[in-house]
């Protein structure tokens, strides 16, 4: 016996303990009286259908148990076949990681799900297929081919679910990150204005990286995530509004602060009122209306240094013309930033779902933020500063005049020219039909004449036209 067939027989005898012991794992029984084990977790989440890459696990299985003999295994495929094979089970390693992502919804529903379970489907087909493997080294070649051709694209579609998983993850994180404190801070506990630094200074980064305005958005079921979220959005404008002005630039981080906290009396007010879907009665609204007082209260324990964000607290319902809560404060008493935080409040909320209503298009929401100010309930300065985020922020995705469809890239200062307000930056997607482009263009709105933006997508158009190729553009609704 030559070297190589001594060598070929090892191969052949350490894969096929491999798959025995794969196969004695799969098989062992476990306790019905363990019912947070894993094993149990993932038999309910293969018996639902949600664990696709099962169907892989068994049909790289079967490949080597099909042949007679171990040997025959080995030798019936090429080295390049073989390394092809164990390409695709570390890939099928990978997919089986992201089984049980928490930011992972249902794939009827969301893009990056329905991603993943495609992906799934796609690599199962591809190995497979290998159980029937032609013998002649030509057609051989040829299946090599069509293997790692499909394994390519396996491949980029793994990167796309973990570069959108990534986003996803951070988005969860902050949110989650934020509720806690918020909850600790509405719950009493001790804690210093220093905790919420590192939060501040990853909405910070965000703006000096020119990454998208994310509108988080949570169920009002949750209230420390909801309110957590709605922090976040206002946090992420105020930190855009005041991005080039010279009287924040030193000191950036008061805006984002009291973007992040200045809701959090709200986590006061009973859990009920808070999802309500209809109208509130009076007494209601007084628990509603009483939310400013209780946060400016909270936050004099967390900064007791810092009167600023207890002003953002206690005035970000009250209006320049009088109309406003709990005070009914006008004009002159009200300070610099809690006139920015107004304004950003507002706007983030109409961005976003409510129980009682839809979210607003960000077109539609600035727009009747500006409107507020026009009839002097709103700082007229502070307002216009929406404009700098265009009608349409960078990651909206919107549908041009002639059909087309695409996300922005960046926006023009509408300060000299408020037509530009309205004519951003875009990487279009798909073209007048809606069919996917090769490769997305990159388009000028403010340099080109005839071309406009009609609307921003809502989720489900946005799930529709781009959930196949584009999957990590599209939004996730609460």
């Amino acid at each position: 016996m030559n070297t190589t067939q001594v060598l070929l027989e090892k191969i052949a005898a350490l894969r096929q303990r491999l798959v025995e012991g794969e196969h004695q794992t799969a098989t062992q029984s476990v306790p019905a009286s363990r019912p947070t084990d894993p094993l149990l977790q993932l038999d309910r989440r293969v018996t639902a259908g949600n664990f696709p890459t099962t169907l892989i696990e068994g049909s790289t299985r079967e490949l080597f148990q099909s042949s007679s003999t171990p040997r025959e295994a080995a030798v019936r495929l090429s080295a390049r076949g073989l390394r092809l094979l164990q390409r695709g089970r570390e890939l099928l390693q990978e997919l089986r990681g992201l089984a049980d992502e928490p930011v992972l919804l249902d794939p009827r529903t969301d893009a990056l799900a329905a991603l993943y379970q495609r992906t799934a489907a796609m690599l199962d087909l591809a190995l497979r297929a290998a159980q029937t493997v032609p013998q002649a080294a030509g057609a051989q070649a040829r299946w090599c081919d069509g293997l790692e051709a499909t394994l390519n694209v396996v491949g980029d579609r793994l990167a796309t679910l973990l570069a959108g998983l990534e986003s996803r993850r951070r988005s969860h994180d902050l949110v989650e990150s934020l509720a806690d404190l918020l909850d600790g801070l509405a719950r009493g506990s001790e804690l210093r204005v220093q905790a919420f630094a590192p939060l501040v200074e990853k909405v910070l980064e965000d703006v000096r990286q020119d990454r998208p305005l994310r509108f988080h958005q949570r169920d009002a079921k949750q209230p420390a995530q909801f309110l957590a979220a709605h922090g976040l959005v206002t946090a992420q404008v105020l930190a855009r509004l005041t991005r080039h002005d010279p009287e924040w630039q030193q000191r950036a981080d008061e805006p984002v602060l009291a973007g992040l906290l200045h809701d959090v009396g709200m986590l006061r007010v009973p859990a009920d009122i808070l999802a309500q879907r209809g109208p509130l009665n009076d007494e209601q609204r007084r628990h509603v209306e009483y939310h400013p007082i209780v946060g400016a209260e909270i936050l004099s324990r967390l900064a007791p240094g810092k009167g600023w964000l207890m002003e953002a607290a206690v005035g970000h319902h009250e209006r320049i013309d009088g109309t406003g809560y709990p005070s009914g404060l006008r004009e002159p008493q009200i300070p610099t930033l809690t006139r920015l935080v107004t304004v950003a409040d507002i706007y983030a909320a109409l961005c976003c779902p409510r129980p009682y209503r839809a979210a607003f298009d960000t077109r539609t929401a600035m727009t009747d933020t500006l409107l507020l100010a026009d009839q002097g309930a709103l700082d007229r300065f502070a307002a216009e500063k929406l404009l700098d985020l265009s009608f349409f922020p960078v990651g909206s995705v919107v549908e041009l005049a002639d059909g087309a469809a695409g996300i922005v890239i960046g926006v023009h200062s509408a300060r000299k020219d408020l037509r530009l307000t309205s004519k951003p930056m875009v990487a279009l997607l798909t073209d007048a039909r809606g069919e996917p482009l090769p490769f997305p263009v990159h388009l000028d709105l403010g340099q080109v004449d005839g071309r406009s933006i009609v609307r921003a997508l809502p989720v489900a158009e946005q799930r529709e036209l781009l959930g196949t190729r584009y999957p990590e553009l599209v939004a996730v609704e609460a």
